[in-house]
């Protein structure tokens, strides 16, 4: 320490740069403000099976200050929110639709000079609300990169809208965890509720007490998976359509090639010749060039280049690695509720299971609650690691005559280390910070899956690990905050991610909403406490307050979704890779 005024300039500092951390936690890191727009509302048409109808689009998104040749222009995350007035919902629902939920994709018109290309902004989903008035439908979703091989403004502009309404009949709501996670980190997980099978060949069942938390669900659970329906959607004649500009200035080299290594390494595909002028290409009107919406003004002249899209990410892993040792955790087994005459397999007698992988991606987003925002928890664009995923043992009870009385249950261990998170953000729109958020496993997983598939039921699938947060290497303009090497939670973050299975309702399947091990599908957890933080300091500065009061705490969640598991030894989902999951919006 050099004087009195240093350690309250350090702290001012510090306490900007602990808001700063927080908000790097957002998703994306392009925080520059959009151009002039970044706002559009739009008149779209859109074809139904039932007729033509009129909706409206109010589209917001945010965009780079600017780019450069060759290097990734990341727009920021898409919403849509869609309105379609009560007299077109009317006729579009079926009857006894209570509720409704929506996917769809939207073409963004993409040009620069001469240069234009339609991106597929798809994924894109909205949460379901009540099937009453005017169905307004909030589509969120990210969008992928692109890049340009020559300098100029790339315009982006809104094209075509496919939408599809997912209705649903019974209440809204969807159904509550049984047993929510207490709240704090040091607290033992809760007790699984009735669950599904892995879906690798396993009967499912449902005991008597597990039946009971499926029959306290079921009143507040979707009761029937109606017929979706789906449009498509052109925005109307006459309208300004553009999004935003972008201007890109030339590569390093100043030849306006792309430079090596450009794109941090994102595979990508040349979109559409140069030159060429792209319609709706569905038939329904209001067709244009894709440069130059109607009522748009044409963008800025520049010699031809190609515009290159980014191909989708691919795992290339067609194997999983060897099965780790180890069993499920006895203390969490020991709470799961199970009728009287359940037996185990393996038992004492018995030769344990014969060891076999199975292993899948999982991705989403960690939510943090005091700053509204979310993490990128294995960012598939970068370097994702696999979650591996070994059988150990099952329950059964076949003895009564009451299908619904039946119970079977697998109890398995899964290995996931994940790799750090690396944001880079602004704060306050002008301060660049970049840190890193490291979750390390304490130890395996126990995954628990019980359940039947019996008629009236919903299953559960329940994933409890502890991780230890830590942030490192953070960086305030480039200048580094030393925050210590063992900036840390002072008890591990507990893990209780929790999958349903509402198929067994009424027989229909609902994907993407429902989850098994085997398929994969949603996880959430969403009461997950993050303790208070120690160690995190130098040269005799504490930051444990600043960080405790910016990041831990209650109110965060965990949004995950696993794609389908490769079995080796069953030669499935394994070729031509591993499959990505479609990541959920936050």
């Amino acid at each position: 320490m050099r004087g009195a005024v240093h350690p309250r300039r350090a702290a001012r500092f510090a306490a900007a740069t602990g808001v700063a951390l927080l908000a790097g936690l957002l998703p994306g890191t392009d925080s520059a403000a959009s151009g002039p727009d970044g706002h559009l509302t739009l008149a779209y048409t859109c074809r139904f099976p039932v007729g033509e109808q009129q909706i409206t689009v109010a589209l917001e998104q945010r965009y780079p200050a600017a780019g450069t040749v060759g290097a990734d222009i990341r727009p920021g995350g898409l919403t849509a929110v869609v309105t379609v007035p009560q007299a077109g919902a009317a006729l579009l629902l079926p009857a006894g639709a209570a509720a409704v939920s929506a996917g769809g994709t939207l073409t963004a018109r993409v040009a620069q000079g001469d240069s234009t290309a339609d991106a597929q902004w798809s994924g894109l989903t909205a949460p379901e609300v009540p099937a009453t008035g005017d169905l307004v439908l909030t589509l969120t979703g990210a969008v992928p990169p692109l890049s340009v091989t020559a300098p100029g403004d790339v315009r982006f502009s809104a094209g075509p809208l496919d939408l599809t309404l997912h209705p649903r009949g019974g209440p809204a709501a969807p159904a509550p965890d049984p047993a929510p996670a207490t709240p704090t980190a040091s607290a033992d997980p809760g007790a699984p509720a009735a669950g599904t099978g892995t879906g690798a060949g396993a009967v499912q069942g449902a005991g008597k007490s597990a039946r009971q938390d499926a029959a306290a669900r079921l009143t507040a659970a979707p009761k029937a998976a109606l017929a979706d329906v789906t449009g498509n959607c052109a925005p109307k004649d006459g309208q300004a359509t553009v999004l935003d500009d972008v201007p890109v200035a030339g590569g390093a080299s100043g030849t306006g090639d792309p430079t090596p290594g450009a794109g941090q390494g994102s595979p990508s595909a040349t979109a559409t010749a140069t030159g060429t002028e792209r319609g709706t290409g569905d038939g329904s009107g209001g067709g244009t060039a894709a440069g130059t919406p109607a009522g748009s003004p044409a963008p800025t002249p520049g010699r031809p280049g190609t515009i290159r899209l980014a191909d989708p990410p691919h795992s290339g892993v067609h194997d999983c690695e060897d099965p780790p040792a180890g069993d499920p955790d006895p203390a969490i087994l020991a709470r799961v509720p199970r009728p009287p005459g359940a037996t185990v397999y393996p038992g004492p007698a018995d030769p344990p299971f014969p060891p076999f992988s199975q292993c899948g991606y999982i991705t989403g987003y960690s939510n943090v609650g005091k700053l509204n925002g979310a993490a990128v928890v294995n960012d598939l664009a970068r370097h994702p690691t696999l979650a591996t995923i070994v059988q150990k043992s099952t329950w059964s009870d076949f003895s009564s005559d009451d299908p619904l009385k039946w119970y079977f249950e697998i109890d398995s261990i899964a290995k996931l280390t994940l790799p750090p998170l690396d944001s880079t953000f602004l704060v306050y729109g002008f301060m660049p910070v970049s840190a890193k958020l490291a979750l390390e496993p304490l130890g395996l997983m126990t995954v628990v899956t019980v359940g039947s598939g019996t008629q009236g039921t919903i299953s559960t699938t329940t994933i409890y690990g502890k991780q230890e947060m830590r942030l490192y290497d953070v960086k305030v303009n480039g200048t580094p905050l030393d925050v210590g090497p063992d900036c840390h939670t002072v008890d591990p973050v507990g893990i209780r991610l929790v999958g349903y299975d509402r198929s067994s309702l009424t027989g229909v399947p609902t994907r993407p909403q429902d989850y098994s091990v085997q398929t994969g599908g949603p996880l959430a957890q969403d009461k997950l406490y993050i303790p208070r933080f120690a160690g995190c300091g130098s040269h005799g500065e504490d930051f444990d307050v600043l960080f405790t009061s910016a990041i831990s705490g209650d109110g965060n969640s965990l949004n995950l979704i696993q794609g389908p598991l490769c079995v080796p030894i069953a030669a499935t989902g394994c070729d031509p890779e591993i499959a990505f999951p479609e990541p959920p919006h936050h």
